[in-house]
């Protein structure tokens, strides 16, 4: 039982890592512009919400495609 919850742990915090790069290459690939020289606060704000967004996103399709991979292997 111990082996799961380690192995489980260790795929949540590698899951998280992954995340972050693909949430930047999220934000990359939205190519965000300001009508201004800098980002003013809402506008700051408003990419710190997309980030998020791209993270959770992320996560979740890290662990779907685990459940997968681990399906396939499973039957196989």
């Amino acid at each position: 039982m111990k082996a799961t919850i380690i192995k489980e742990l260790f795929w949540l915090v590698l899951s998280s890592v992954i995340s972050l790069f693909l949430a930047f290459i999220f934000l990359f690939m939205l190519d965000l512009t300001s009508s201004q020289g800098s980002l003013n606060s809402i506008e700051k704000t408003f990419v710190v919400q997309l980030y998020l967004i791209g993270w959770f996103i992320s996560l979740i399709s890290v662990y779907i495609f685990r459940i997968i991979t681990v399906a396939i292997k499973k039957y196989i």
